[in-house]
């Protein structure tokens, strides 16, 4: 067998000149397979002119050049793809291979290597680089001194010196710096503890997401705590500096490194109510299951006393649901207790059944108009008690349906208690296109009660027939139905206690579709011109005996102009003869089909007078409708209209109106303006804002104000700042929660970024309350591919 210096000097002669030395190390799984002679050991030292372009160096896993007696389980040296005696190689794992390179290569050849200028050793995802770079085989331990770096899946280590063992990844870098690619953050440390391939520790370490050429926050801590695997870096003895000044300490804090959810502390919220005074608000999460969570949060509050806020989320493939409980033990200003409970639950098997529940009950009147930190929660009326059970199938489809509510009451703003549905039962059946025909029977079966009204059950029964016809440019649409309505009342409150009603429905809907190419300010564009009529006769039933349980009259608007009966509900069906006539227009991108703009007016003709109405209600007394009129779309590349008007011909004036404008040059820049106004109820201007001040200050503001009332509904204004690595927000609000009583809220938020969101987020309210507002601190940056690669 030939020795191991004519190996290299073969080698030599045969190689070509390389800018760098190339080895492949492989690491030892199994013991070595005994071979008749053992080479003596050589030193080699390759200089930059002389070099092996394809040298491999490997730790033979299966076979050895080792003598019979020699038990030494140590890696060594591999100078050929194969030893040469001809024997295949028994069947193992295959290693993970080690590649090397450098501008020198000198060692032992199977004991240590060292490799000299531009050093680089790799292995399975990881690269190790550094002016020198040793490589002990039998302990597989690597050693760099001078400018050492360590890359691994996005995360880079740099330092003077390392000490790491390859297969096990445990080691030492002193005076460490490392970045993070998934968040951009980026620290240093005075010593750093490889402790496997995803765990690192960090001693007398800080970390930020800044730039290090402005460090604004970050977090300096005894020991920091890395897991790429589940993206989570604790910190011990930990503190939070923003612009140089410490805002939080804490002796174990954690933060993530991704968006997977875990359980913990989450970060406090902070407020100022006028009606609660100062609060705090402490969550905590905790990740049940991954298809189960729950939040606890405690709300602090100043005059009020501890509000418990809970909230559990569970998820399954059949159904899904949500259980929340908020309990004060003792609200100092009400004087006892006070809960509130919600309940929401989804059912869908395959099998086509499915089930619902909402719940909600609270414990008194005033719970939101107390807790709520919005106009919309403080303004809740009726809270829904429903749940319901059916079966659907492809073309019919069946429920049972309890409805019960709680109704919350305002002394100086009554509101009247719907019925409750106890119970509703209701079947519905379509089929189209059955020989060109439009099938359709709905049923409906329903139980009323309510605590002071009349109560009685009603049964509903409606087929109905319709017959398409329709082409490129036009379409007709007759249609049939008619309906059917049984009643069961007490017959001690009525002569009739079992009234009937049978009315015939007819309706022809026609259209036409008129388009062209156009140019819309330069763009190329499709303008439509679409004139439809629709018909509608029901004749006169008399309905001024029978009891009105859910009927009310339809609001009216556009989609009601298309529609038979002027009110919703199954109690009152308006006779009618009656035209309606309008007249659409539309601007189209010629490419996606996308409506820029949207123009339309219609009217609704009487070919005679009205009989049905609501109890106490003034029928009408003219031919025609009111006129409507609605503009919505780009009138320009940056201004956004949305006009609806309503003019009365008998009154000769407008009867409501809602005129909005928005101007949104760019990002993060809209102002809007807005008018509403309901004859003899409403008239109220909106103006809201958010626009940049500077290239860093945006200022943010709403005014809601009614004329009528003269009073301010909502008011809003604040500031936001935004830098490379973290926002605040700084936002008042007032709003009316009652008639004569209202509530002001201050919201501060300090926003690190991929840190912690510190204080309450007025984020919600700026989107409710400023149309087009948009965050002004971008999302969190996706790493690209390339970010895990030096």
């Amino acid at each position: 067998m030939r020795t191991a210096a004519a190996r290299i000097a073969a080698a030599r002669r045969s190689a070509q000149v390389a800018p760098y030395n190339t080895l492949r190390m492989v690491a030892r799984r199994r013991a070595p397979v005994p071979m008749p002679t053992r080479p003596a050991r050589a030193r080699a030292s390759f200089d930059r002119t002389r070099l092996v372009s394809a040298l491999l160096l490997a730790l033979a896993p299966l076979a050895q050049a080792q003598s019979p007696d020699d038990g030494s389980d140590h890696p060594r040296l591999k100078l050929e793809r194969a030893l040469g005696d001809g024997r295949a190689p028994l069947a193992a794992e295959v290693p993970t291979p080690i590649y090397a390179r450098a501008r020198r290569l000198e060692g032992e050849i199977d004991e240590r290597v060292t490799l000299l200028g531009d050093a680089e050793v790799r292995r399975a995802g990881a690269v190790m680089r550094g002016d020198r770079i040793t490589y002990t085989v039998p302990t597989d331990e690597l050693e760099v001194e001078g400018n050492a770096r360590v890359y691994r899946d996005g995360v880079a280590f740099f330092g003077p010196s390392l000490r790491l063992r390859i297969d096990a990844q445990t080691g030492q870098m002193p005076e460490a710096n490392f970045s993070y690619a998934v968040t951009g953050g980026h620290g240093r440390s005075k010593l750093l503890e490889f402790l496997g391939e995803d765990r690192v520790r960090l001693l007398d370490a800080t970390y930020s997401t800044c730039s290090p050429d402005d460090q604004a926050w970050w977090v300096r801590a005894d020991r920091l705590d890395i897991d790429r695997l589940d993206e989570l870096a604790v910190a011990r003895g930990a503190s939070i500096y923003f612009q140089g000044v410490p805002i939080f300490a804490s002796p174990y804090f954690q933060f993530p490194l991704g968006d997977r959810r875990r359980s913990g502390l989450l970060t406090p919220s902070f407020g100022i109510n006028s009606r609660l005074g100062p609060e705090v608000t402490v969550p905590f999460y905790w990740n049940i299951a991954p298809n189960r969570d729950a939040t606890i949060a405690p709300r602090l509050m100043a005059r009020r006393g501890v509000l418990l806020q809970n909230e559990f989320r569970y998820l399954e493939p059949t159904y899904r649901g949500t259980v929340e409980i908020d309990v004060i033990p003792d609200d100092r200003v009400f004087g006892g207790s006070r809960e509130f409970a919600t309940v929401r639950h989804e059912y869908a098997a395959p099998t086509g059944v499915v089930a619902g529940l909402n719940y909600n009950r609270v414990t008194d009147d005033l719970f939101f108009v107390d807790f709520s930190r919005t106009i919309v929660g403080s303004a809740q009326a009726v809270l829904p008690q429903e749940g319901f059970v059916g079966y659907n199938r492809p073309y019919w489809n069946a429920a049972l349906r309890i409805t019960k509510n709680q109704t919350l009451q305002d002394p100086l703003a009554p509101v009247v208690k719907p019925y409750e549905r106890v119970p509703q039962l209701a079947f519905n059946a379509r089929r189209d296109d059955l020989a060109g025909f439009d099938l359709a029977f709905a049923a409906e079966a329903t139980q009323f009660e309510h605590p002071a009204l009349e109560t009685g059950s009603r049964l509903i029964l409606n087929p109905s027939v319709a017959y398409p016809l329709q082409a490129p440019g036009w379409f007709v649409v007759p249609r049939l139905q008619l309906h059917s309505t049984a009643y069961s009342l007490d017959p001690a409150r009525r002569a009739d206690a079992s009234p009937t009603r049978n009315v015939p429905i007819a309706s022809l809907d026609t259209g036409l579709v008129f388009e062209r190419e156009a140019s819309w300010f330069g763009a190329p564009s499709v303008q439509t011109i679409e004139p439809r009529l629709y018909y509608a006769y029901i004749p006169y039933r008399e309905q001024n005996a029978l009891p009105n349980f859910d009927s009310a009259l339809a609001d009216f608007n556009f989609a009601q102009l298309f529609t038979e009966n002027v009110f919703v509900g199954g109690d009152r069906i308006g006779q009618a003869d009656q035209l309606t006539a309008a007249l659409v227009g539309r601007v189209l991108d010629p490419v996606t089909g996308a409506e820029r703009l949207r123009a339309a007016i219609g009217q609704r003709f009487y070919r005679s007078p009205q009989n049905v109405v609501l109890p106490g209600g003034v029928p009408r007394t003219g031919a025609a409708s009111d006129v409507l009129f609605a503009l919505s779309g780009f009138l320009h590349r940056h201004w956004i209209t949305d006009v609806a008007v309503q003019h009365s011909t008998e009154l000769s004036q407008v009867v409501r109106a809602t005129v909005g404008v928005r101007y949104q040059p760019r990002p993060a820049s809209v102002l809007s303006l807005s008018y509403r106004y309901k004859l003899d109820e409403l008239q109220q201007i909106d103006i809201a804002a958010q626009w940049p001040l500077s290239p860093k200050w945006y200022g943010v503001a709403r005014v809601n104000y009614s004329q009528r009332d003269r009073r301010w509904v909502e008011l809003l204004g604040g500031l936001e700042y935004k830098a490379e690595c973290w926002t605040t927000r700084i936002v008042a609000q007032r709003f009316a929660t009652a008639v004569n009583q209202a509530t002001t809220t201050v919201f501060v938020q300090l926003e690190l970024n991929g840190l912690a969101i510190i204080g309450t987020s007025p984020v919600e309210a700026l989107r409710r309350n400023i149309p087009g507002y948009q965050v002004i601190n971008p999302p969190p940056r996706e790493p690209g591919r390339f970010d895990f690669y030096e």
